[in-house]
């Protein structure tokens, strides 16, 4: 029995090439793409271009940006997840002792600043108003001069 040649085909040559092709291709195509700055992974967080609008003034755009958020992703925005900070840790502690170093040297600026007396009220004033107010059992304070 003779087998016949058009049952089992034959994969031709221009296939071979083109499949080839693609085969060396395809590292060149990932490669270029890892280095364009156009891969998945490089791309900014939507946490990140909301922080970014906020930051710049751009209510609008921030507008939009929080509304096409998932409410996960607007829960990781609040605990301050996916956002990179625009100055480094290490500087911003630069920053802070060089502030305090001359504070210390100059002894122009008080470390605590003290109240001065008579300036208005505060929180500590509140219990007296309080009481003044009428609390149920206190005594009425006389209203101090002022």
């Amino acid at each position: 029995m003779a087998l016949r040649r058009g049952l089992v085909p034959r994969p031709r040559a221009g296939w071979l090439r083109a499949i080839r092709g693609l085969i060396a291709a395809a590292p060149l195509v990932l490669c270029a793409m890892a280095l364009s700055g156009c891969w998945p992974f490089n791309r900014t967080s939507p946490q990140q271009e909301y922080f970014n609008a906020l930051k710049i003034g751009n209510s609008a755009q921030a507008s939009q940006l929080w509304l096409q958020m998932t409410p996960d992703e607007r829960a990781s925005f609040e605990r301050g997840e996916n956002i990179r900070p625009s100055v480094s840790p290490k500087d911003v502690q630069q920053e802070i002792d060089e502030h305090y170093a001359e504070q210390d040297d100059d002894g122009s600026a008080p470390k605590q600043l003290k109240p001065a007396p008579g300036a208005g009220a505060s929180l500590q004033d509140l219990p007296s108003y309080l009481n003044a107010n009428g609390a149920a059992g206190a005594p009425q304070p006389a209203p101090a001069d002022q």
